[in-house]
């Protein structure tokens, strides 16, 4: 053999070894024209931990045509097998055929020429040839399935679920995704065998699809703890996230199609209300002129001072309170004039809301100390009705810096309100910060960031919302800042 035969019998080794041990690299060795960019590499890496055992529940949120499935539910099951074939897979997703699909595929892969000079000892069963279910020579098996429907006859050392929901129309049906969370439940948790993992790939489309579900029970205690690999579309520096496939042109393009609604949801992994919301997110944001992304403003520094409002009104056959409190700074000569610093939702007894509001004015004190606030902190606003009414009293008594919002306010209706201080909001006069933007908490079983969720739940004229404790402190934080319609 001439050395340059030995040299690239040595990179051929080389290659074959490195394809047997990371997913990117068997990846491109089993499909030669698969080109990985810095995102890939981040999944892969992931995926490959899954593999080790080192997690044990991973959640995968990436936008559409981003090359997730391609490695998730390809190339990904048909390593794993190689790693482990002993043990049992199953992969699903929204639908039984293209779960049946993704089956074919990775059984094609397990048959591939590529496959057998990498892993010659694997080979697909004898009686293995239905593309939903077969069997490999360790003793592992594959099985496909719609999410939704029964598995029957095994179970899973590794459970894959790929874009549990189809589109818009499922996503925004209710009964849809009831019927996914009662079959993760009742049907995929229930096939796990011991020390098992999860795999869950998924676009967002709803803040309550599996995902939203399950992290909402993660931070009730109630659930999986899960990490989490949250990839949109563009990050916070305006960087696209493939930009050899989706650069920031094709993007903008995509945007401006799609419409916002979709945009945040698939391509931000941040879904928010559908529907014809009176308020729009991006008015709450500052548009990037050279991205054309819309961001969350900075902290601001050296505002006129600082303030915040408490809805503590007591809600009707709910055993605690529901209490809300927005966190705002003011500015008469920065714009925007109002900066939303922070809010928090809580369920609270009545008789301990006079506890609770020493915490209001603490942090009062460190937003005051942090945007360098030149008059500090102007006190705190609570509606003078139901528990309000008891906590203006006892706060008074106190001595604590507390005022009565104007009952020609509190007098108003919801909506009248909202209308009152559309105009300031629609003309950007009020921006959300990073921290207001970003923050989530857990509320009656949903995790989420509900100020932002309340606000643009908001439809003039439409029905009841139901929980509405910060929209309410947004708008009379805006009215008590800016004034409303009426002047005051």
């Amino acid at each position: 053999m001439t050395s340059q035969a030995a040299h690239n019998a040595q990179i051929e080794l080389r290659r074959r070894n490195d394809a047997r041990e990371h997913l990117i690299a068997f990846t491109q060795f089993t499909k030669p024209d698969y080109e990985a960019a810095v995102l890939h590499y981040a999944i892969a890496e992931k995926l490959e931990a899954v593999e080790r055992g080192e997690i044990k529940r991973l959640m995968i949120q990436c936008p559409p045509r981003h090359g997730k499935t391609e490695l998730a539910s390809r190339r990904f099951p048909a390593w794993f097998m190689a790693k482990h074939p002993e043990l049992d897979l199953i992969s699903a997703s929204y639908g039984s055929e293209l779960a049946t699909d993704f089956g074919r595929d990775v059984r094609n892969i397990v048959d591939s020429p590529e496959y057998r000079c990498l892993f010659p000892k694997i080979k697909l069963a004898a009686d293995s040839q239905a593309k939903d279910r077969w069997n490999i020579s360790g003793g592992g098996g594959y099985v496909a399935a719609g999410v939704g429907t029964s598995i029957t006859g095994r179970g899973a050392n590794l459970f894959i679920i790929d874009d549990p929901i189809k589109d818009r129309a499922t996503a925004e049906s209710e009964t849809y995704r009831n019927a996914v969370w009662d079959w993760y439940r009742s049907v995929a948790y229930t096939r796990l065998q011991p020390d098992a993992a999860i795999v869950l790939i998924q676009t967002r489309w709803h803040s309550d699809d599996l995902a939203g579900r399950l992290l909402s029970a993660e931070d009730e205690g109630t659930g999986d703890q899960w990490e989490k690999l949250i990839l949109p579309a563009i990050n916070e520096h305006g960087e696209a996230l493939w930009p050899e496939a989706y650069d920031s042109d094709n993007l903008k393009q995509i945007r401006a199609v799609i419409g916002e609604m979709d945009w945040a949801s698939l391509y931000e992994q941040k879904p928010r209300p559908s529907g014809g919301s009176f308020f729009s997110e991006n008015s709450l944001l500052l548009k990037d002129d050279v991205t054309g992304s819309y961001l969350p403003l900075a902290n601001p520094k050296r505002y006129h001072s600082v303030f915040a409002v408490v809805d503590s009104a007591a809600k009707t056959g709910k055993t605690n309170d529901g209490v809300g409190v927005v966190f705002i700074a003011k500015s008469t000569a920065f714009d925007p004039p109002i900066a939303i610093l922070d809010w928090d939702l809580k369920q609270i007894e009545g008789a301990l809301l006079i506890e609770w509001l020493p915490t209001v004015f603490q942090r009062l004190e460190e937003l005051s100390q942090e945007t360098e606030a030149l008059l500090g902190s102007a006190g705190v606003w609570i509606e003078d009705k139901s528990s309000g009414i008891v906590l203006l009293q006892q706060a008074d008594k106190l001595s604590q810096n507390v005022h009565a919002i104007d009952t020609r306010l509190t007098a108003m209706g919801k909506a009248e309100r909202a209308i009152n201080i559309s105009g300031y909001v629609h003309s950007g006069r009020v921006k959300l910060t990073k921290r207001a933007y970003e923050r989530v908490v857990t509320y009656k079983g949903r995790t989420r960031n509900h100020l932002l969720a309340q606000i643009l739940d908001f439809r003039a004229g439409g029905k009841d919302m139901g929980e509405d404790d910060l929209l309410d402190c947004f708008s009379y934080s805006v009215a008590l800042g800016l004034g409303n319609s009426e002047g005051f």
